[in-house]
């Protein structure tokens, strides 16, 4: 069965690749070091039930039974409910839900989540089936079904050779899970927050074994897998054979994750900890599918109408929310816990989450400039005082269990955005403006991953930019001696703040080259090239003149050390040509990199040969160039071996690369440049004689 995928793969909306491979490589600070306090989980704010007396445990059996249940089925529900009352009244008012060829009966309610197993035949671990035509050598082949009979059924039938057989496949599917999908340190703090779907599985042997009875999560698997990780049952023989055969096991399980006491004095926090984690993992909501009703004439059964069900959810199902919606709920999630929290009065609030109008924020006593407000934002939502509650507001909304630099990064910068964001859609989409703001965006939530954003103790003062760009000077003055990143830098991160803008509205700063890597080989991101303007007297200078450009509507110009406005031209290469009688010259993203602040190491790209170029001087050059491009190669084999997946463990060895095509177009060229180089030795050999004619 499928099953469905909580942490969807977020993708940006300029490049699908590049956001996830850099996201690993530059986030400022990988993990939270404050200590937080325990997050909010349902056991956390009501009482856990208790264990149910075998008494109403029989009498919950009994009403299933009436109800029309197998009496397997029926036991198997009566013992993995918390509240046997609870399933006798769910069963007098059960719900339906239409699907494919009829409907489902379930009801919903809370069940032991050690009484769930996940569904064995989990169709997200199809990948890793070994089927018997591949010849394997002990390929037993995957298990059959599962199948149902016609007709009206709450029985689904799943066929294996013998006990071994369904627990090498059930293995082999929950490897699978817990290495796609890492959910046990979220569920341990939360608990399973959604509802799964449950059915009743029977897996019958053809040894003639007793078939085991099952309740399985027809989806939900990676959640069910996670939680009995959370719990400690580390097999699938444990959940499917083991505490299913034996109700008394079952029920001290059970008992004694009830009676661990996370709050018991003398214990330590990892001891609390891993306490209070088994607690959020032991119930599971469950929507329990009963039966499957087929309508008049149907030709459909309950596995394939389970089938459908689950294809409409993970095959064409609704698609992952855009990078932009996926940040605008952390944002919200995080200014409505800034404002409940105290951290920020209602007035700012409104301001933070523009809904304020400019003039009104004047007379509140707030910035009016866009850029200010996009500064101001910044500033709060990365404030570290308050990490702690953004931190927890982005896990409110989020199924991870540690909130990243970056991701704190994007919620601010989407929330920062939101003003200019609302201009663009008021504009038509063929609009020059619009397809700049929209370009502007994912540049600028780059940006706001500088560190000093996240660690300096810095604000949006209201000063002018003339003020911030003395005051800047002074305290770049004052950091003479000091390392790079330590001191004051209060005001350079304000003007930075304002300044990225406006580079970012008008395209002078950029994200780096698709893939990390590009042919200048400069993988720098936004925010390291503003960084580096901080250290910088041209650097001030041209924030500052970003500043009054964006301001007065237009592109910022590139001023030299002392604040001068420079006149000249731009190159086909983006070099800047001096010109004093020539106009004023716009930034651009390529003379920021690799003119005014290039990479410590890096050669600037080749310049247009002049016409006179002799045909020594191109071979000369062009032999540069090859050698230039190996080095570019060498760079990004080692950048691909470094890119490794949540684990540590670089990707490319757990997928590996056909790679034969590129092989044979390496060989080739090794084979031209041999012969090039065997002719080079001769002429060698010939132009200089031997030891021994000497």
């Amino acid at each position: 069965m499928l099953d469905e995928d909580q942490s969807a793969p977020i993708v940006d909306d300029e490049a699908l690749l590049t956001d996830q491979t850099l996201d690993a490589l530059d986030d400022f600070g990988s993990e939270e070091t404050e200590p937080v306090a325990v997050a909010w989980s349902r056991w956390n704010a009501e009482p856990m039930p208790a264990l149910p007396k075998m008494a109403a445990v029989r009498r919950a059996y009994d009403a299933a039974v009436n109800e029309g249940l197998p009496e397997e089925f029926a036991w198997a529900l009566a013992d993995a409910v918390t509240d046997p009352a609870n399933l006798r009244a769910a069963l007098n008012s059960k719900r339906t839900m239409p699907v494919v060829g009829g409907k489902f009966e379930f009801i919903e309610l809370d069940l032991w989540t050690p009484a769930v197993t996940p569904m064995v035949t989990n169709h997200r671990a199809f990948a890793e089936r070994v089927y018997p035509a591949s010849g394997s050598a002990g390929a037993l082949g995957p298990l059959r079904g599962p199948v149902s009979d016609k007709g009206v059924t709450s029985t689904l039938r799943t066929e294996a050779r013998d006990v071994s057989h369904v627990l090498a496949e059930a293995e082999r599917a929950r490897t699978f899970i817990l290495g796609e999908n890492k959910l046990a340190a979220s569920i341990a703090e939360r608990g399973i927050m959604m509802p799964v779907d449950v059915v009743y599985n029977e897996i019958h042997h053809d040894d003639d074994q007793p078939p085991a009875c099952l309740l399985a999560t027809a989806e939900g698997s990676s959640r069910v897998s996670n939680a009995h990780q959370v719990l400690g049952i580390t097999d699938a023989r444990t959940v499917m054979y083991d505490l299913p055969a034996d109700r008394d096991n079952f029920r001290r399980t059970v008992n004694a994750i009830l009676g661990e006491d996370p709050d018991e004095p003398g214990l330590t926090p990892r001891a609390a900890e891993k306490r209070r984690g088994r607690r959020n993992a032991l119930i599971v909501r469950a929507r329990v599918i009963l039966r499957f009703v087929p309508s008049e004439a149907s030709a459909y059964d309950y596995a394939q109408a389970i089938g459908g069900y689950l294809g409409m959810l993970h095959v064409d199902g609704p698609r992952p929310w855009p990078t932009t919606g996926k940040n605008e709920a952390m944002a919200e999630s995080v200014v409505r816990a800034l404002r409940h929290q105290g951290a920020i009065t209602d007035v700012e609030h409104d301001y933070i989450a523009g809904l304020m109008q400019p003039e009104v924020a004047v007379s509140q006593g707030f910035p009016g400039e866009p850029d200010a407000q996009a500064a101001y934002v910044i500033a709060t939502m990365l404030n570290p005082a308050f990490r702690p509650v953004v931190s927890r507001a982005i896990r409110d909304v989020t199924a991870a269990a540690k909130a990243s630099p970056s991701s704190k990064a994007e919620a601010a910068a989407e929330l920062a955005l939101r003003p200019i964001r609302s201009l663009a859609t008021s504009l038509p989409a063929e609009d020059p403006t619009r397809r700049r703001i929209e370009t502007m965006q994912a540049v600028y939530r780059r940006a706001c991953r500088m560190r000093l954003y996240a660690s300096g103790n810095w604000r949006v003062t209201r000063r002018s930019p003339q003020e911030l760009l003395a005051d800047a000077l002074t305290e770049l003055t004052s950091s003479a001696g000091i390392a790079t990143g330590a001191g004051d830098y209060s005001t350079r991160t304000e003007l930075a703040a304002l300044a990225q803008f406006h580079l970012t509205r008008s395209g002078a700063l950029r994200r780096e080259p698709y893939g990390s890597g590009g042919t200048n080989l400069d993988k720098r991101g936004p925010h390291d090239i503003l960084q580096a303007m901080l250290e910088d007297v041209q650097g001030l200078h041209l924030l500052y003149q970003a500043i009054v450009d964006g301001r007065a509507g237009r592109a910022p110009r590139i001023v030299d050390e002392n604040g001068q406005l420079v006149h000249g031209h731009m190159d086909g290469n983006d070099v800047l040509v001096p010109d004093p009688d020539g106009p004023e010259v716009a930034i651009t993203d390529r003379w920021l990199r690799d003119d005014a602040f290039p990479r410590p190491g890096l050669s600037r790209p080749m310049p247009v040969p002049p016409q006179s170029e002799t045909a020594e001087m191109k071979l000369a050059r062009l032999k540069s160039n090859v050698e230039r491009s190996l080095e570019t190669l060498e760079e990004q084999v080692e950048s691909l071996e470094q890119h490794t997946d949540d684990d540590g463990t670089p990707l490319i060895e757990l997928q590996g690369w056909s790679t034969e095509v590129l092989l044979q177009r390496l060989d080739d060229l090794r084979s031209r440049m041999s012969f090039w180089n065997g002719l080079a030795s001769r002429m060698a050999r010939r132009e200089r004689p031997s030891a021994e004619g000497q």
